[in-house]
Protein backbone atom coordinates (compact mmCIF):
# COMPACT_ATOMS: atom_id res chain seq x y z
CA UNK A 1 0.00 0.00 0.00
CA UNK A 2 1.45 3.34 -1.07
CA UNK A 3 0.59 6.25 1.27
CA UNK A 4 -0.65 9.46 -0.33
CA UNK A 5 1.91 12.21 -0.80
CA UNK A 6 2.23 15.60 -2.43
CA UNK A 7 4.13 15.81 -5.67
CA UNK A 8 7.04 18.25 -5.62
CA UNK A 9 7.55 20.87 -8.31
CA UNK A 10 8.77 18.82 -11.24
CA UNK A 11 8.82 21.36 -14.04
CA UNK A 12 11.98 23.37 -14.55
CA UNK A 13 14.33 21.01 -12.70
CA UNK A 14 17.95 21.94 -13.37
CA UNK A 15 20.23 19.43 -15.05
CA UNK A 16 23.86 19.56 -16.14
CA UNK A 17 25.18 17.95 -19.30
CA UNK A 18 28.72 17.48 -20.55
CA UNK A 19 29.74 18.50 -24.05
CA UNK A 20 29.30 15.75 -26.62
CA UNK A 21 31.99 17.02 -28.98
CA UNK A 22 35.02 14.75 -29.46
CA UNK A 23 38.37 16.42 -28.89
CA UNK A 24 41.38 15.71 -31.10
CA UNK A 25 43.10 14.18 -28.07
CA UNK A 26 40.19 11.77 -27.50
CA UNK A 27 40.17 10.79 -31.17
CA UNK A 28 43.91 10.12 -31.08
CA UNK A 29 43.55 8.05 -27.91
CA UNK A 30 40.87 5.87 -29.52
CA UNK A 31 42.97 5.53 -32.67
CA UNK A 32 45.93 4.37 -30.58
CA UNK A 33 43.70 1.80 -28.89
CA UNK A 34 42.75 0.39 -32.30
CA UNK A 35 46.40 0.24 -33.30
CA UNK A 36 47.29 -1.49 -30.02
CA UNK A 37 44.60 -4.12 -30.62
CA UNK A 38 46.12 -4.90 -34.02
CA UNK A 39 49.76 -4.74 -32.95
CA UNK A 40 52.18 -7.61 -33.51
CA UNK A 41 54.65 -8.72 -30.85
CA UNK A 42 57.91 -9.99 -32.30
CA UNK A 43 60.68 -11.73 -30.36
CA UNK A 44 63.74 -9.46 -30.23
CA UNK A 45 67.30 -9.76 -28.95
CA UNK A 46 67.35 -6.38 -27.27
CA UNK A 47 66.45 -4.78 -23.98
CA UNK A 48 62.79 -4.16 -23.32
CA UNK A 49 61.42 -0.71 -24.03
CA UNK A 50 58.28 0.78 -22.53
CA UNK A 51 55.28 -0.96 -24.08
CA UNK A 52 57.17 -4.13 -25.02
CA UNK A 53 55.93 -7.41 -23.57
CA UNK A 54 58.24 -9.43 -21.36
CA UNK A 55 57.93 -13.04 -20.26
CA UNK A 56 59.50 -13.25 -16.85
CA UNK A 57 59.43 -14.85 -13.43
CA UNK A 58 59.65 -13.16 -10.05
CA UNK A 59 59.62 -14.01 -6.36
CA UNK A 60 59.01 -11.64 -3.48
CA UNK A 61 60.24 -11.78 0.09
CA UNK A 62 59.81 -9.71 3.21
CA UNK A 63 62.93 -10.41 5.18
CA UNK A 64 63.34 -14.18 5.02
CA UNK A 65 59.61 -14.82 4.57
CA UNK A 66 58.15 -15.60 1.15
CA UNK A 67 55.27 -13.28 0.23
CA UNK A 68 53.63 -16.29 -1.39
CA UNK A 69 53.27 -17.74 2.11
CA UNK A 70 52.37 -14.46 3.82
CA UNK A 71 49.60 -13.73 1.28
CA UNK A 72 48.65 -17.08 -0.31
CA UNK A 73 45.37 -15.68 -1.69
CA UNK A 74 47.17 -13.00 -3.71
CA UNK A 75 49.79 -14.85 -5.81
CA UNK A 76 50.29 -11.83 -8.09
CA UNK A 77 52.17 -10.16 -5.21
CA UNK A 78 54.07 -13.28 -4.20
CA UNK A 79 55.65 -15.21 -7.02
CA UNK A 80 55.07 -15.97 -10.68
CA UNK A 81 56.95 -18.78 -12.40
CA UNK A 82 56.12 -17.47 -15.88
CA UNK A 83 54.06 -14.38 -16.64
CA UNK A 84 53.72 -11.78 -19.39
CA UNK A 85 54.08 -8.16 -18.32
CA UNK A 86 53.96 -4.91 -20.30
CA UNK A 87 57.21 -3.16 -19.47
CA UNK A 88 56.70 0.23 -17.86
CA UNK A 89 52.90 0.03 -17.86
CA UNK A 90 51.16 2.31 -15.37
CA UNK A 91 47.98 0.22 -15.57
CA UNK A 92 49.48 -3.10 -14.51
CA UNK A 93 47.44 -4.87 -11.79
CA UNK A 94 50.55 -6.47 -10.32
CA UNK A 95 53.66 -5.17 -8.57
CA UNK A 96 54.36 -1.80 -10.16
CA UNK A 97 58.06 -1.88 -9.25
CA UNK A 98 58.51 -5.17 -11.10
CA UNK A 99 56.81 -3.83 -14.21
CA UNK A 100 58.93 -0.66 -14.12
CA UNK A 101 62.14 -2.64 -13.56
CA UNK A 102 61.58 -4.65 -16.77
CA UNK A 103 62.39 -1.59 -18.90
CA UNK A 104 66.00 -1.99 -20.03
CA UNK A 105 66.25 -5.72 -19.28
CA UNK A 106 67.00 -8.38 -21.92
CA UNK A 107 66.34 -12.12 -22.13
CA UNK A 108 68.49 -13.90 -19.51
CA UNK A 109 68.89 -10.79 -17.33
CA UNK A 110 68.23 -10.97 -13.60
CA UNK A 111 67.53 -8.10 -11.23
CA UNK A 112 66.78 -7.52 -7.56
CA UNK A 113 64.55 -4.60 -6.56
CA UNK A 114 63.00 -3.16 -3.42
CA UNK A 115 59.30 -2.30 -3.22
CA UNK A 116 57.60 -0.59 -0.29
CA UNK A 117 53.94 -1.46 0.22
CA UNK A 118 51.75 1.48 1.30
CA UNK A 119 50.64 1.66 4.92
CA UNK A 120 47.02 1.36 3.81
CA UNK A 121 47.68 -1.50 1.36
CA UNK A 122 44.62 -3.75 1.01
CA UNK A 123 46.46 -6.91 2.17
CA UNK A 124 47.11 -6.61 5.91
CA UNK A 125 50.14 -8.92 5.92
CA UNK A 126 51.92 -6.69 3.39
CA UNK A 127 50.82 -3.17 4.36
CA UNK A 128 53.69 -0.93 5.38
CA UNK A 129 56.28 -3.62 4.65
CA UNK A 130 59.40 -3.41 2.48
CA UNK A 131 59.72 -6.30 0.02
CA UNK A 132 62.56 -7.60 -2.10
CA UNK A 133 61.72 -9.00 -5.53
CA UNK A 134 64.01 -11.23 -7.60
CA UNK A 135 63.25 -10.97 -11.33
CA UNK A 136 64.44 -13.12 -14.22
CA UNK A 137 63.65 -12.25 -17.84
CA UNK A 138 62.94 -15.12 -20.23
CA UNK A 139 61.86 -13.37 -23.43
CA UNK A 140 61.26 -9.89 -24.85
CA UNK A 141 58.70 -9.15 -27.54
CA UNK A 142 58.69 -5.78 -29.25
CA UNK A 143 55.33 -4.20 -29.97
CA UNK A 144 55.01 -3.35 -33.68
CA UNK A 145 52.06 -1.12 -34.49
CA UNK A 146 50.39 -1.47 -37.91
CA UNK A 147 51.17 1.19 -40.49
CA UNK A 148 48.45 3.61 -41.49
CA UNK A 149 48.43 2.47 -45.10
CA UNK A 150 45.84 1.37 -47.68
CA UNK A 151 45.82 -2.23 -46.42
CA UNK A 152 45.09 -1.06 -42.88
CA UNK A 153 42.31 1.31 -43.97
CA UNK A 154 40.77 -1.41 -46.12
CA UNK A 155 40.76 -3.82 -43.18
CA UNK A 156 38.61 -1.45 -41.13
CA UNK A 157 36.53 -0.30 -44.11
CA UNK A 158 37.53 3.36 -44.35
CA UNK A 159 39.11 5.31 -47.20
CA UNK A 160 41.89 7.09 -45.33
CA UNK A 161 42.96 8.52 -41.99
CA UNK A 162 40.65 11.52 -42.41
CA UNK A 163 37.60 9.29 -42.75
CA UNK A 164 38.82 7.11 -39.88
CA UNK A 165 39.16 10.08 -37.54
CA UNK A 166 35.70 11.32 -38.59
CA UNK A 167 34.25 7.91 -37.80
CA UNK A 168 35.99 7.83 -34.41
CA UNK A 169 34.71 11.34 -33.68
CA UNK A 170 31.15 10.19 -34.35
CA UNK A 171 31.62 7.13 -32.12
CA UNK A 172 32.96 9.22 -29.24
CA UNK A 173 30.14 11.74 -29.64
CA UNK A 174 27.54 8.93 -29.55
CA UNK A 175 29.10 7.54 -26.37
CA UNK A 176 28.97 10.96 -24.72
CA UNK A 177 25.34 11.44 -25.73
CA UNK A 178 24.47 8.11 -24.12
CA UNK A 179 26.37 9.12 -20.98
CA UNK A 180 24.41 12.39 -20.89
CA UNK A 181 21.17 10.46 -21.40
CA UNK A 182 21.88 8.40 -18.27
CA UNK A 183 23.33 11.29 -16.24
CA UNK A 184 20.40 13.62 -16.91
CA UNK A 185 17.89 11.01 -15.79
CA UNK A 186 19.89 10.27 -12.67
CA UNK A 187 19.94 13.97 -11.79
CA UNK A 188 16.15 14.19 -12.20
CA UNK A 189 15.72 11.04 -10.09
CA UNK A 190 17.94 12.39 -7.31
CA UNK A 191 16.07 15.69 -7.18
CA UNK A 192 12.66 13.99 -7.04
CA UNK A 193 13.77 11.59 -4.30
CA UNK A 194 15.23 14.39 -2.20
CA UNK A 195 12.03 16.44 -2.50
CA UNK A 196 9.64 13.72 -1.32
CA UNK A 197 9.39 12.13 2.13
CA UNK A 198 7.69 8.82 1.52
CA UNK A 199 7.28 5.65 3.60
CA UNK A 200 8.07 2.81 1.23
CA UNK A 201 6.41 -0.61 1.45
CA UNK A 202 8.88 -3.17 2.83
CA UNK A 203 7.71 -5.85 0.42
CA UNK A 204 8.50 -3.55 -2.52
CA UNK A 205 12.00 -2.79 -1.22
CA UNK A 206 12.75 -6.48 -0.73
CA UNK A 207 11.50 -7.34 -4.23
CA UNK A 208 13.64 -4.58 -5.80
CA UNK A 209 16.64 -5.67 -3.72
CA UNK A 210 16.36 -9.23 -5.01
CA UNK A 211 16.10 -7.99 -8.60
CA UNK A 212 19.16 -5.74 -8.27
CA UNK A 213 21.22 -8.49 -6.62
CA UNK A 214 20.20 -11.08 -9.23
CA UNK A 215 21.11 -8.76 -12.11
CA UNK A 216 24.43 -7.87 -10.47
CA UNK A 217 25.33 -11.52 -9.89
CA UNK A 218 24.44 -12.53 -13.45
CA UNK A 219 26.52 -9.70 -14.98
CA UNK A 220 29.57 -10.45 -12.86
CA UNK A 221 29.43 -14.22 -13.42
CA UNK A 222 29.17 -13.61 -17.19
CA UNK A 223 32.27 -11.41 -16.91
CA UNK A 224 34.20 -14.21 -15.20
CA UNK A 225 33.85 -13.34 -11.51
CA UNK A 226 33.92 -16.41 -9.26
CA UNK A 227 30.82 -17.13 -7.18
CA UNK A 228 33.06 -17.61 -4.13
CA UNK A 229 34.34 -14.03 -4.50
CA UNK A 230 30.78 -12.70 -4.67
CA UNK A 231 29.74 -14.75 -1.64
CA UNK A 232 32.60 -13.22 0.33
CA UNK A 233 31.06 -9.77 -0.26
CA UNK A 234 27.51 -10.94 0.41
CA UNK A 235 26.69 -8.57 3.28
CA UNK A 236 28.17 -5.48 1.61
CA UNK A 237 26.46 -6.29 -1.70
CA UNK A 238 23.09 -6.73 0.00
CA UNK A 239 23.43 -3.43 1.88
CA UNK A 240 24.31 -1.62 -1.35
CA UNK A 241 21.46 -3.30 -3.25
CA UNK A 242 19.00 -2.45 -0.47
CA UNK A 243 19.88 1.27 -0.65
CA UNK A 244 19.64 1.22 -4.47
CA UNK A 245 16.28 -0.57 -4.17
CA UNK A 246 14.91 2.16 -1.90
CA UNK A 247 15.97 4.88 -4.34
CA UNK A 248 14.65 3.00 -7.38
CA UNK A 249 11.28 2.16 -5.80
CA UNK A 250 10.81 5.70 -4.53
CA UNK A 251 11.52 7.26 -7.92
CA UNK A 252 9.19 4.78 -9.67
CA UNK A 253 6.35 5.69 -7.30
CA UNK A 254 6.89 9.42 -7.86
CA UNK A 255 7.13 9.01 -11.65
CA UNK A 256 3.95 6.92 -11.66
CA UNK A 257 2.07 9.70 -9.89
CA UNK A 258 3.47 12.29 -12.32
CA UNK A 259 2.38 10.10 -15.25
CA UNK A 260 -1.11 9.91 -13.75
CA UNK A 261 -1.31 13.66 -13.18
CA UNK A 262 -0.04 14.43 -16.69
CA UNK A 263 -2.44 11.85 -18.16
CA UNK A 264 0.39 10.11 -20.02
CA UNK A 265 -0.88 7.35 -22.28
CA UNK A 266 0.80 4.31 -23.78
CA UNK A 267 0.34 3.98 -27.54
CA UNK A 268 0.79 0.93 -29.76
CA UNK A 269 3.82 2.64 -31.26
CA UNK A 270 5.47 2.64 -27.81
CA UNK A 271 5.13 -1.13 -27.52
CA UNK A 272 6.34 -1.60 -31.09
CA UNK A 273 9.48 0.46 -30.43
CA UNK A 274 10.32 -1.45 -27.24
CA UNK A 275 9.79 -4.79 -28.96
CA UNK A 276 11.99 -3.78 -31.90
CA UNK A 277 14.75 -2.61 -29.54
CA UNK A 278 14.64 -5.82 -27.50
CA UNK A 279 14.60 -7.94 -30.66
CA UNK A 280 17.73 -6.16 -31.93
CA UNK A 281 19.52 -6.57 -28.60
CA UNK A 282 18.70 -10.28 -28.27
CA UNK A 283 18.97 -11.18 -31.95
CA UNK A 284 15.40 -12.44 -32.05
CA UNK A 285 12.83 -11.90 -34.75
CA UNK A 286 10.19 -9.35 -33.61
CA UNK A 287 7.31 -11.68 -34.47
CA UNK A 288 8.81 -14.44 -32.30
CA UNK A 289 9.18 -12.03 -29.40
CA UNK A 290 5.54 -10.94 -29.78
CA UNK A 291 4.41 -14.58 -29.56
CA UNK A 292 6.43 -15.03 -26.36
CA UNK A 293 4.93 -11.88 -24.84
CA UNK A 294 1.37 -13.01 -25.52
CA UNK A 295 2.00 -15.99 -23.25
CA UNK A 296 3.49 -13.91 -20.40
CA UNK A 297 1.11 -11.32 -18.92
CA UNK A 298 3.53 -10.42 -16.11
CA UNK A 299 6.17 -9.50 -18.69
CA UNK A 300 3.65 -7.39 -20.61
CA UNK A 301 2.64 -5.59 -17.40
CA UNK A 302 6.28 -4.86 -16.58
CA UNK A 303 6.87 -3.58 -20.09
CA UNK A 304 3.79 -1.35 -19.79
CA UNK A 305 5.04 0.09 -16.51
CA UNK A 306 8.56 0.68 -17.85
CA UNK A 307 7.16 2.50 -20.90
CA UNK A 308 4.96 4.69 -18.73
CA UNK A 309 7.79 5.65 -16.39
CA UNK A 310 10.13 6.26 -19.32
CA UNK A 311 7.62 8.61 -20.94
CA UNK A 312 7.18 10.45 -17.64
CA UNK A 313 10.96 10.88 -17.36
CA UNK A 314 11.11 12.10 -20.98
CA UNK A 315 8.52 14.74 -20.07
CA UNK A 316 10.59 15.92 -17.09
CA UNK A 317 13.71 16.13 -19.25
CA UNK A 318 11.74 18.12 -21.81
CA UNK A 319 10.56 20.53 -19.09
CA UNK A 320 13.98 20.76 -17.39
CA UNK A 321 16.37 23.69 -17.46
CA UNK A 322 19.92 23.24 -18.68
CA UNK A 323 22.53 24.52 -16.24
CA UNK A 324 25.12 26.90 -17.64
CA UNK A 325 28.14 24.56 -17.45
CA UNK A 326 30.31 22.48 -19.77
CA UNK A 327 30.71 19.51 -17.45
CA UNK A 328 28.40 17.34 -15.42
CA UNK A 329 29.23 16.82 -11.76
Amino acid sequence: IIPDFELPTYEGLEIKSATTDASEEEITTMLNQILDQRAEYNVVEKSAGKGDYVRCSYEGKIGDDLIAQLAPDAPIYGSQSSTWEEAGSVDSPGVSAVVEALVGLSAGDEKEIIFDFANDFKIQALSGKSATYYIKVEEVREKILPELNDDFFKSIQVKDVVELRQQLSQNISSQKKQQNFQAERQQITDQLNQAVDLALPQSGIESETETILRDFMQRNIQQGTQIEDLDAQKEALHASAYKAAEDRLKSRIILSKIAEKENIKIENEDFSQVIMNEAMQTGQKPEKLVKELRKDQDRINKMRTDILLSKAMDLLIEKSVQANTDTAD
